[in-house]
């Protein structure tokens, strides 16, 4: 299986959100999927450059309401995570589970979604999703 990563945006976000949203994403995915981190390089005088990505990891942006049936449509992926405006407004990781148990998913708003699987499942969630600018 061809693993493809995706990470999702609302467009409507600003440049800074965007990036910190992405970032949250990014260090989610390495923790579910460390074998797509590679091996630390030496620069030729010896300095070690810690390992990055192995694969493209396209940052695509979408309309703020196209986030929830996105997310939906991962739901069969292996991976789907999904920053929700919970964790924007959450003081720390406490409040933010806390406002995530209170309501259903249906209760939540994605702000920035990661869905991840076979390169053909991915591509038909969010093939047409132009990536962000």
């Amino acid at each position: 299986m061809s693993f493809k990563p995706v990470i999702i945006l609302s467009r409507d976000l600003p440049v800074g959100l965007k990036a910190n949203f992405a970032a949250v994403l990014g260090m989610s995915l390495g923790r579910f999927h460390p074998e797509l981190v590679g091996p630390d390089t030496p620069t030729q005088d010896r300095v070690v450059l810690r390992g990055i990505t192995t694969v493209a990891l396209p940052v695509l942006g979408a309309a703020a309401e196209d986030l929830a049936s996105l997310f939906e449509a991962g739901a069969d992926l292996p991976l789907r995570l999904a920053y929700m405006r919970a964790a924007f407004e959450a003081r720390n990781y406490a409040d933010y589970t806390d406002r995530i148990t209170a309501a259903p998913l249906a209760g939540h708003a994605p702000q920035a979604i990661l869905l991840g699987g076979p390169r053909k499942a991915v591509d038909r969630i969010c093939g047409n999703v132009p990536l962000l600018r």
